[in-house]
């Protein structure tokens, strides 16, 4: 059975400074950018990281001390599963004690784990090097651990690579392309890891594994089980965050210059994808409905999803909370406007047919601005009613 409780109460975190484009951009020694390694320090704060070194090279050997220095002296946990070969040379470059691996993992061997990890952020265990794999996800799932990382020289899934994957719905190609590297222990240690309360499993290579925990792209695969994000209102204590994306939205030129107060109408009634874990905004979509009163018409406004959480899906998960919502209002068409070709192909694979200015309703040109308007392309999908659907009119 799933553990749900490391995800019951998601707190939150403080909203990530958005850096201007032409910032000089400050990077650790090893060319980590300064601003994204202080996010997932945050991101990681109290909790423990199981990480399953089955070969161990010169290289890999210097990111984990890396990767650990990192954190200073905060409250994340370690605990590495290597290869019995390697116990002492980890154990000194993280500064950790060693614990002597169980080949039964009982309430005794668990219960002196338990007690490791909590008198000392850092614990090495040791197992034979074909046992890593398979020893890190029951470590991990023994401590309720909410992150495992596997690694192995071949890194992430695919090529290129897959930057997330949801172990469910890719199980049969991930299992035989780890079957084809020799890593039939991987897709089971990554399940029981999840299955143990884990919110996701890192796939990378040892080497890059200060790139893998500390940037917004990652270097490996993300594996997840079940639902990653979920949908909800969003709240005031959001709208901080909620006005940087914005801002980031508009440096891009994806989304249109708004005044705050326009930013606070679209939150109000607006949708959030959150991080289940964190309460992190994964993305933000608004819907537009007063300018269009009595039209039958509603528009997205300002959909907007956070780089670093890429590939989860909260694109279509917040157009899909917003068809919800338009049927329950009764709104029987749902349009966009966009000048960008991702945004475009985005509308294009959710059943939105691109049309002409004229098809849209007219008071969305009133006031429109004019150096965006020639690029401007719209698109259009009828929504169908639903069981309990109100009339706009009402």
């Amino acid at each position: 059975m799933t553990n749900y409780d490391l995800r019951a109460n998601p707190r939150k975190l403080r909203p990530r400074a958005a850096v201007p484009r032409e910032a000089t951009i400050e990077t650790t020694s090893s060319g980590v950018p300064v601003s994204e390694r202080d996010f997932f320090i945050e991101e990681f704060r109290g909790v423990t990281i199981v990480i399953a070194l089955p070969v161990l090279s010169s290289a890999a050997l210097d990111a984990v001390e890396r990767t650990v220095g990192e954190f200073g002296t905060g409250d994340t946990r370690f605990i590495f599963v290597v290869s019995v070969d390697y116990v002492s040379e980890v154990t000194a470059a993280v500064g950790g004690v060693a614990l002597a691996g169980a080949t039964v993992w009982d309430d005794e061997s668990v219960a002196r784990l338990w007690l490791a990890i909590a008198d000392s952020e850092y614990v090495v265990i040791g197992a034979e090097a074909a046992a890593v794999a398979r020893t890190a996800g029951t470590v991990s799932a023994s401590v309720r651990a909410s992150k495992m990382v596997l690694t192995d020289p071949g890194g992430g899934w695919g090529n290129p690579r897959r930057s997330f994957a949801d172990i469910d719905l890719h199980r049969e190609r991930l299992v035989a392309h780890l079957s084809e590297r020799g890593l039939d222990d991987f897709p089971p240690a990554a399940e029981a890891a999840l299955a143990g309360g884990a919110y996701s499993v890192n796939l990378c290579r040892a080497e890059d594994l200060e790139f893998e925990l500390f940037t917004f792209d990652g270097r490996g695969t993300v594996l997840t089980q079940g639902r990653y994000l979920h949908l909800a209102s969003l709240q005031v204590d959001d709208f901080p965050a909620i006005e940087a994306l914005v801002a980031q939205g508009v440096r891009e030129g994806v989304l249109k210059q708004r005044s705050r107060i326009e930013i606070a109408r679209m939150a109000v009634g607006g949708l959030g994808a959150r991080v289940l874990r964190t309460g992190h905004l994964a993305g933000i979509v608004g819907l537009e409905v007063d300018r269009y009163a009595g039209t039958g018409f509603g528009e997205v406004s300002g959909l907007i999803t956070v780089a670093e959480f890429s590939g989860l899906g909260a694109g279509g998960l917040l157009m899909d909370g917003l068809l919800e919502v338009c049927r329950t209002r009764g709104i029987a068409n749902l349009f966009a406007v966009t000048v960008s070709s991702e945004a475009a192909e985005f509308f294009a694979k959710r059943s939105f047919v691109e049309v002409g200015r004229q098809d849209v309703p007219a008071a969305k040109w009133e006031d429109y601005d004019a150096d965006r308007l020639e690029a401007a392309r719209c698109f259009l999908r009828s929504v169908p009613a639903g069981p309990g659907s109100a009339s706009e009119s009402d």
